[in-house]
């Protein structure tokens, strides 16, 4: 496993966990993620040591991907807050994590990525794991849910697989962060678009907490994007995916063990033991 891939994951979990003192403080999340998509953008124009120039940017193929993919990353959040808050959180979850089939399939159909019997198991195990870890389940969806579920889950698929194709056919080796910092810049700009919806019909404005908390997150989200398309140049999307979707459900949970004092019941502790096995099959598949 690359330590990019490490990097990611451990960066998206600490954001995962950032989320959870949302609701402690009160945090409006929708304010706090506009502010998440600012700090973001900012740091992938300042990291780099070589700056692009506006010219170059817009003759780069990538550049109108960036456009849409920033608009994506708004609308599937709110799609995926609305389903919390209206279907099931773990229902939700489900939905958001399993779209790493799709750039798993699409690497080892369009990039002719290596496969094998012990992989498909770890997939197969993966699969299992996300459903394992989401706990508290309601009652199942009605007809608009299994809707609203199915966009989450196509939208998703669509925007890891849009990230995956960009990263190996369109990005250059270079051009990594630039493009993650107009990717967030759209995704700030679509944000605001939203807000000021928002606020035109009296919803609550950023506050000083909002703004905070947006800053810390913005943080661990620029990083965890960026190691992981990092990690696409020494390892393939059918690997990385399944990968991080797994290491984020372990250290997510073993940080809401040491900082919550979270009890693991057996169904949980099954999926953190199919975690590790599903990212051993997928890392060392061709070892054994």
């Amino acid at each position: 496993m690359s330590t990019n891939l490490i990097i990611s994951i451990l960066a998206t979990s600490v954001l995962f966990t950032i989320f959870k003192f949302f609701e402690k403080y009160k945090v409006v999340s929708l304010n706090a993620i506009i502010v998440n998509y600012l700090i973001a953008s900012a740091l992938a124009f300042v990291i780099p040591e070589e700056t692009k120039p506006l010219s170059y940017i817009l003759e780069q193929t990538w550049f109108p991907v960036s456009i849409f993919l920033g608009f994506l990353f708004v609308v599937l959040f709110q799609i995926m807050a609305y389903s919390s808050q209206k279907i099931d959180i773990s229902t939700t979850t489900i939905a958001n994590k399993i779209t790493f089939i799709f750039p798993t399939i699409m690497g080892i159909i369009l990039f002719n990525e290596p496969w094998s019997f012990l992989k498909l198991i770890g997939f197969g195990i993966a699969v299992a794991s996300i459903i394992l870890s989401a706990e508290n389940r309601r009652k199942f969806p009605k007809k608009r849910a299994y809707f609203i579920l199915l966009i989450l889950f196509l939208g998703g698929g669509f925007l890891e697989s849009l990230l995956s194709y960009s990263q190996q056919r369109l990005i250059n080796r270079s051009d990594t962060s630039v493009f993650f910092g107009y990717l967030f810049l759209f995704a700030f700009v679509f944000g605001l678009i939203i807000f000021f919806w928002r606020s035109s019909k009296g919803e609550s404005k950023i506050s000083k907490k909002d703004f905070l908390w947006g800053i810390i997150l913005g943080i661990p989200n620029y990083f965890s994007m960026y190691f992981l398309l990092e990690s696409l140049k020494d390892l393939h999307s059918s690997v990385v995916f399944p990968i991080a979707n797994m290491g984020v459900i372990l250290c997510s949970t073993l940080l809401s063990v040491l900082l919550f004092h979270e009890k693991l019941s057996k169904k949980k502790l099954l999926a953190v033991f199919s975690s590790i096995v599903a990212i051993l099959l997928i890392s060392f598949h061709d070892i054994f």
